[in-house]
């Protein structure tokens, strides 16, 4: 009877150490990812020329290295989604991988019939933390004084959200691009 007593002892103190190791091992990768977590500030305009800003906002974001943040634009005939995803180097620095996605409502012409038309474009952006990238989801305009055509421009900052032991502020961008930030252009 005593040897079985002292046979479930030991392994009871076994099992009672595995879950204090568990727990310290959890606590010390809690602190791994905050240490490895970046912020991404987001300044996003939506204008009809250089004097026409029709909305504009500005989003601060929590993420880590290989998950996107993703900013969404929608109205009843276009819908855009852009998709951020930093991506630490190993000798330091980052590369951001910017995609964008546009689907357009087309209207039934004489030579094309009624449906939706869908672009999509990548870039892959090397930079250092900081430093502020221009990046235009619907291309370049070379004239911004065009009525009929619109700009969007998106400033993307990257930086470590763990510096010198503060950390900095920002929402936690979730783990499904689905559910990112919303943001509605009528």
């Amino acid at each position: 009877m005593t040897r079985k007593t002292l046979i479930f002892g030991l392994l009871l103190s076994f099992i009672a150490g595995l879950s204090l190791t568990g727990q310290e091992s959890d606590e010390s990768s809690l602190e791994q990812i905050i240490k490895d977590a970046l912020s991404i500030n987001i300044h996003a305009s939506l204008s009809q020329n250089e004097r026409n800003v029709l909305w504009e906002s500005e989003l601060d974001k929590l993420t880590v290295s290989g998950r996107p943040v993703t900013v969404h634009l929608s109205n009843k005939r276009a819908k855009l989604s852009v998709h951020f995803t930093p991506f630490r180097k190993i000798d330091g620095g980052l590369v951001l991988v910017a995609q964008s996605e546009i689907w357009l409502l087309q209207e039934k012409t004489e030579t094309t019939p009624e449906g939706i038309r869908y672009y999509t474009s990548m870039k892959s952006i090397p930079l250092e933390f900081s430093e502020t990238v221009l990046f235009f989801p619907l291309g370049k305009m070379d004239n911004l004084n065009n009525p009929e055509k619109l700009h969007v421009e998106m400033a993307v900052m990257i930086s470590p959200y763990y510096v010198n032991g503060e950390a900095a502020s920002a929402d936690v961008a979730p783990e499904s691009s689905e559910n990112s930030t919303a943001e509605s252009v009528n």
